[in-house]
């Protein structure tokens, strides 16, 4: 039997033994015990405080859940944080949400929902509250702890009056009790032309969000470091996104070892890349590991030891990933893993595009959106959403990588870090064009 396999059989045994998660005593089908000598059940070990929210809630959050019955484990492993939007799956996530909260205690849970700017704007204050009204509903709830923008792309939606007068509104009517923001970083070929750090700095000192939603991970900690210190200092809340890189690194192993999909860009820039992975498969020889699972659970750890991070948003997409990520709550980074990632990072960084760095960007002649294709690859990769990722990059604005064939490279040449943006770029213009016949 695989380890999926034997993770649902756990996880579907101790549910029909009314094992619950700690502090979420369910109303409705579930006994109100606790069986913490179960090994075979992990639990959350660790709650938050959620910055001046002064919510409680779990180091290991859930992170868009798209199944009933995997939400409902998270739920009983003691996960008490769940982010959704209105955009995801036009709905559909909210609803699954509302269906499984029904049968636990509310006032337990703290669930974030976000409103969409269309075509990056807000309408009017009144769209803004019908909008967070069906939110309301689809989640059957009577309030929404964190109301947040989605991603935020500029300083102006930062500001954006429709949306703050909305959420005071919303708050005298008890229909959301906190609000915040997410952000990815922007385009750097729009007008005005700020970086990740610049839009959630202003977000900090603008002074009316609760809550801030950005990425930060081991591969370049520093920008993250900097938002978390200066929330630190405001007692504003973090959510942390786009945790784990390492799974970039199996992606492309397993292309290149086929060589077929890679095999179908330019051949120069397949070659660099084959080159490269060639050379990144003796970081395991260095180890003797014959896969990358503590490398993983060490990317997560990283983020853990950093006791100013409130949560870390993981996806949670079946039985295996409940066990994952919760075994790993209230650990830290110990040394031989930290050491290990620092290799990691020297071996691998040219797999790894820095999300919301925008250097390579400003570097473009042609204003390729790069940190919004990267991004959409690795929804495509990492977080197997290959579909929406497609959608995503159909609607994107801007050039494509398929300028970059005759292009000298500007992006490599500008980025610090050694990224083969040039391959990646070709790679994932590959990936989410709607003429990739991999896709069913």
């Amino acid at each position: 039997m695989n380890s999926q396999a034997q993770n649902r059989r756990n996880f579907l045994r101790n549910a029909s033994l009314g094992i619950i998660g700690v502090g979420l005593a369910g109303k409705k089908g579930f006994a109100n015990s606790l069986s913490d000598k179960d090994p075979e059940t992990p639990k959350i070990k660790e709650y938050r405080r959620l910055g001046r929210t002064g919510a409680m809630v779990s180091d290991i959050g859930s992170g868009v859940p798209n199944n009933e019955s995997v939400l409902r484990a998270t739920l009983e492993a003691g996960v008490n944080f769940f982010e959704t939007s209105e955009g995801y799956g036009n709905g559909r996530n909210e609803e699954l949400i509302g269906r499984v909260i029904k049968n636990f205690d509310r006032e337990k849970l703290y669930i974030a929902t976000k409103a969409y700017p269309v075509y990056r704007i807000f309408k009017s204050a009144d769209d803004i509250i019908r909008r967070a009204e069906a939110s309301l509903g689809r989640l059957q709830t009577k309030y929404i702890d964190l109301y947040m923008i989605h991603q935020a792309q500029n300083i102006v939606r930062v500001k954006d009056d429709y949306f703050h007068k909305a959420c005071d509104q919303l708050k005298k009517e008890g229909k959301i009790r906190h609000v915040g923001l997410s952000c990815h970083g922007q385009p750097y070929w729009q007008e005005p032309r700020e970086s990740l750090e610049d839009i959630m700095m202003a977000a900090i000192e603008d002074g009316r969000f609760d809550v801030l939603f950005f990425p930060y991970n081991f591969m370049e900690p520093d920008m993250g470091e900097r938002i978390i210190k200066a929330c630190k200092e405001k007692d504003i809340g973090t959510m942390v996104m786009k945790s784990n890189p390492v799974v970039v690194y199996e992606n492309y192993d397993q292309m290149v070892k086929h060589g077929t999909e890679l095999g179908r860009t330019e051949k120069k820039e397949y070659d660099k890349l084959k080159s490269q992975m060639e050379d990144a498969r003796q970081f395991f020889n260095r180890y003797n590991m014959s896969d990358i699972e503590k490398i993983k659970d060490g990317a997560i750890q990283f983020i853990l030891t950093n006791k100013d991070v409130n949560t870390i948003c993981c996806r949670f997409q079946n039985f295996s990933d409940v066990s994952k990520y919760t075994r790993l709550s209230g650990t830290t980074l110990k040394n031989r893993t930290a050491q290990i990632l620092d290799d990691f990072k020297d071996s691998m960084g040219f797999l790894n595009c820095r999300i919301g760095c925008n250097i390579c960007e400003k570097a473009c002649p042609h204003n390729v959106p790069v940190n919004s294709i990267m991004r959409y690859q690795y929804y495509f990769h990492a977080q197997k959403r290959e579909k929406t990722a497609m959608q995503y990059y159909k609607e994107l604005a801007g050039n494509k990588p398929d300028l970059c064939q005759n292009c000298d490279g500007f992006c490599e040449q500008s980025c610090p870090h050694g990224v083969a943006t040039k391959g990646l770029l070709a790679l994932a213009h590959q990936n989410l064009s709607f003429n990739n016949s991999n896709i069913s």
